[in-house]
């Protein structure tokens, strides 16, 4: 956990005594704000994110001194400063001309003729480990994925990039809580690739993640089984040697643009090209986004063979303990519990429960003592 923690802290500044040098007249922007929420109409400009990429504000980092940590990162930027995104730099907004993803996913099959139907012999070989995945957030400002967003998704992007550059990293994974939809595609390592299914695995520091993709023509889930499930459920067919993959049912969480709904449903496009799966994926959520949302995916094959690379079966308790071990401090950051702390637990224990049902005992005895001195 120490590791990981740091680690996620690295970035992050904490701003204490810490002021811009800014003229009462200058443009109002996110870190000299006094409240970023009348601000609104300032979200899409770029000026107001002092032209920054979303990269850039994760990577503002000065003097993390509540960490114990001092001076800046190498390849961080200061508070506040000028950022060197350009307009135009994040284009995210979908090429294609669907306003669902299930017309999206009907056109292809469409165009695929109904699909092709491999078997074990002609099926294509994505065998091998795989690294990649991919990215929203550009080369351009802040204020060009706040313009894809609907204004309640803007207000939730623009708390969440604030939280960020001032040392407040909330994340899913800080509280051992899953990831969700999008690490499932961004975690991929794996593809095991049959003329029936296809799967995709990946393992990460605190978590593995599975997908089951039907190939079959079986469809989804008959409607009064459907739920929101943490990777949705996702069927698919080939078109040659490209995989296309419809999924819907996926959990809303948050993750990929930004937060995301129930309704979330996307559709994805892959195929092998020597050591690399080039993909891509479309999102249609629309209480999220003002209209479908794309980007580019691409796996790099690793010729890295070595056994110490093989995964692990995580759980996010390998490393950061129980959400009990992490909280917000008195500053409002992300913290965790130490040795000595009574809500301390260790991740090495290795009988947990026997630990706590001797505590359970103590606690219990003691409730008796106090108890019985009570009726005297």
């Amino acid at each position: 956990m120490r590791a990981y923690f740091r680690a996620a802290l690295a970035f992050a500044p904490v701003l204490v005594g810490l002021s811009l040098s800014v003229t009462a007249d200058a443009q109002t922007t996110l870190f000299n704000t006094r409240d970023y929420r009348q601000d609104r109409a300032l979200w899409t400009d770029a000026a107001y994110w002092r032209n920054n990429t979303t990269g850039e504000l994760r990577g503002m980092a000065i003097n993390t001194e509540a960490y114990g940590e001092t001076g800046q990162a190498s390849d961080a930027k200061v508070y506040g400063s000028e950022g060197t995104g350009r307009p135009g730099g994040t284009n995210i907004a979908s090429p294609y001309p669907y306003t669902t993803a299930w017309e999206h996913y009907q056109a292809w099959l469409k165009e695929a003729n109904g699909g092709t139907k491999h078997t074990k012999d002609t099926i294509p070989d994505w065998s091998g480990r795989w690294e990649g995945g991919g990215g929203f957030g550009g080369r351009g400002p802040a204020s060009e994925v706040v313009k894809m967003l609907t204004p309640k998704y803007q207000e939730y992007f623009v708390q969440e990039m604030k939280g960020i550059t001032e040392g407040r990293i909330w994340g899913a994974g800080a509280f051992c809580l899953p990831a969700g939809f999008f690490a499932s595609v961004n975690d991929a390592q794996e593809f095991i690739v049959t003329p029936e299914k296809v799967w995709t695995l990946g393992a990460g520091n605190g978590a593995n993640y599975i997908r089951w993709i039907y190939t079959d023509g079986s469809g989804h889930s008959p409607e009064e089984f459907q739920f929101p499930k943490w990777h949705g459920e996702s069927v698919g067919f080939w078109n040659g040697d490209s995989l296309i993959v419809h999924t819907n049912q996926i959990r809303g969480w948050k993750g990929g643009v930004s937060e995301f709904t129930d309704n979330l449903e996307t559709v994805e496009r892959y195929r092998r090209n020597g050591d690399q799966i080039e993909g891509e994926i479309t999102l249609y959520d629309p209480e999220v986004f003002v209209r479908p949302v794309h980007t580019r995916l691409r796996f790099e094959r690793d010729k890295e063979t070595r056994a110490e690379l093989r995964p692990l079966y995580n759980t996010c308790t390998d490393t950061n303990g129980p959400s009990t071990k992490v909280f917000m401090d008195e500053k409002g950051l992300l913290n965790e519990r130490l040795p000595g702390d009574p809500l301390y637990w260790d991740a090495t224990d290795p009988r947990p429960w026997g630990t706590w049902y001797t505590e359970s005992e103590r606690r219990y005895e003691q409730h008796k003592r106090s108890q019985a001195s009570q009726s005297r």
